[in-house]
């Protein structure tokens, strides 16, 4: 065993110098952190921290190397994904007690909020995620031992958000039916400005339709379906790795606008969509025209916003100036008459009634606005005084959230009947319920006349201008829901 030598050579007078000799090495004095002695130029052991240390004078000065840090293991952080991230440092001469400080590009700093020293080489450091920000990327990672050496290993770690969708879950697109051109989207964003691709993660669009991958966009014709379909799918939104889901569906509805018998039980009997014609759709009667008004377009001279069409791809027919239409009676005891209207001529201050279908002789729909009010009301016209409270010819419907009218607004109106009662409704409303055994108001005794009062045709006092679309005629008296299912199914057209 080599033994060390200390020898103590005066070489100048008050100075001695220590000559360390051997292999072993010195043993220098060992003790505690509370038992370091007080003066200047002492060299211990402390045995709290397990390195060595000197005194200045007026403070003690650990003697160690620095660390080094090599690698981490996570260079993307999520900020916005919530809870803590956990980053594995590796490194050397890591000692106990080191911290942990992410380094901002930017100049902006912050500590890891816990710091496990696994060993010499490794270091697990937990931060929150939302500590990190872009603003600041890349962070280096700084480990800094307790004697204060420290070592930085710079842009390491990104941040990196996942999208955040923009549009909510659930059904897109609102009311669409079969063969309609279709553009909706859902959307998504990126915190980090990164480009985002949109794909379809599970599920299927409705046929017909399909994805812009780079806008989100859902575009195309909807095909076909024999009844309302609703297609369900999950949409994914992918940015520089990061991936957001979101679940959608889209309902295409089966388009009943065209189909006459739209209760299936046999009691629709006339649907006329005027596509450039006066054609019942269900081969009961065409209309004939005393004078033929305009369908569509600009035919005869007369054109139309096409915005202003209120069901879907058809076309309008137009009265003005005293145009009319007319097909022959309906022997049918129970009846429903309905249909869309866009007026045109309604005036403050009208003395008169406006026919808008029927005949004066057995029963009319009629509309006008009051001289003493200014209200505006649709009463059927018949010969004798109403016994309702309402004088002349005339009932006024004008119950709770019966719309009045206006110029240039389309308006569903609704006239049934049987052997017990009349009613009219405007927007699916019931406006007036006639309960009076009148024999005389009928679809069965004459000719019934669109857009003027049958007395009065080709008067443009008694016309009621404006726009026709899908009048409908069936065999019975509908009721309150098949008036409301109705109405919510062509007012979304």
């Amino acid at each position: 065993m080599t033994q060390t030598k200390v020898r103590f050579d005066r070489a100048v007078e008050g100075a001695t110098n220590i000559v360390d000799e051997g292999t072993e090495g010195t043993k220098v004095a060992s003790g505690t952190t509370a038992q370091r002695g007080s003066t200047a130029g002492q060299i211990r052991f402390n045995s709290t921290t397990g390195l060595a240390e000197y005194y200045t004078g007026t403070a003690f000065k650990t003697i160690d190397s620095p660390p080094t840090v090599s690698s981490i293991d996570v260079t993307e952080v999520d900020s916005q994904a919530g809870g803590n991230q956990t980053i594995v440092i590796t490194g050397s001469s890591f000692s106990s007690g080191a911290t942990v400080t992410y380094v901002g590009n930017a100049g902006t700093d912050f500590n890891a909020s816990t710091v496990t020293v696994d060993s010499s080489t490794q270091i697990t450091a937990v931060a929150p995620k939302s500590s990190f920000l872009n603003a600041q990327e890349p962070y280096g990672v700084k480990v800094q031992n307790t004697s204060g050496l420290s070592a930085t290993l710079a842009s390491q770690i990104n941040v990196d958000s996942s999208p955040s969708w923009s549009t909510a879950s659930g059904q897109i697109g609102g009311n669409l039916f079969e063969s309609e051109t279709v553009n909706t989207s859902a959307t998504a964003t990126d915190s980090d400005g990164d480009t985002i691709v949109y794909s379809v993660q599970s599920g299927s669009l409705p046929s017909g339709l399909s994805l812009n991958t780079s806008s989100g966009a859902i575009t195309g014709t909807a095909s076909n379906v024999s009844a309302d379909t609703t297609s369900s799918f999950t949409l994914r939104a992918t940015a520089n790795s990061k991936t957001a889901d979101r679940a959608f569906s889209i309902i295409i509805k089966n388009d009943l606008t065209s189909v006459v018998d739209f209760f299936g039980d046999s009691s629709g009997k006339s649907l006329y969509q005027f596509d450039n014609n006066g054609t019942d759709a269900g081969g009961v009667g065409n209309f004939g025209y005393g004078h033929p008004g305009t369908f569509g377009g600009s035919a005869g001279g007369v054109s139309y916003n096409t915005s202003t069409k209120k069901l879907g791809t058809h076309s309008l027919y137009k009265i003005l100036n005293g145009d009319y239409g007319y097909i022959n009676s309906r022997a049918y005891s129970s009846y429903t008459v309905c249909g869309w209207h866009n007026p045109s001529n309604l005036n403050q201050g009208d003395t008169h009634f406006a026919g808008l279908f029927g005949n004066q002789s057995s029963g009319q729909l009629l509309t006008s606005k009051l001289t003493s009010t200014g209200d505006s009301y649709l009463g059927i016209n018949y010969s004798f005084s109403n016994g309702n409270g309402e004088t002349g010819d005339k009932y006024i419907a004008n119950a709770t959230g019966c719309p009045t009218l206006s110029n240039g607004t389309w308006y569903h109106w609704t006239w049934t009947r049987d052997g017990t009662d009349t009613r009219l409704y405007v927007n699916g409303v019931l406006g007036v319920t006639i309960t009076e055994a009148i024999s005389n108001i009928a679809i069965s005794s004459h000719t019934l006349y669109l857009g003027t009062a049958s007395t009065q045709l080709g008067n443009t006092t008694y016309d009621t201008s404006g726009y026709y679309d899908n009048i409908r005629i069936f065999n019975k008296k509908l009721s309150q829901s098949e008036i409301t299912t109705l109405y919510n199914f062509e007012s979304t057209r």
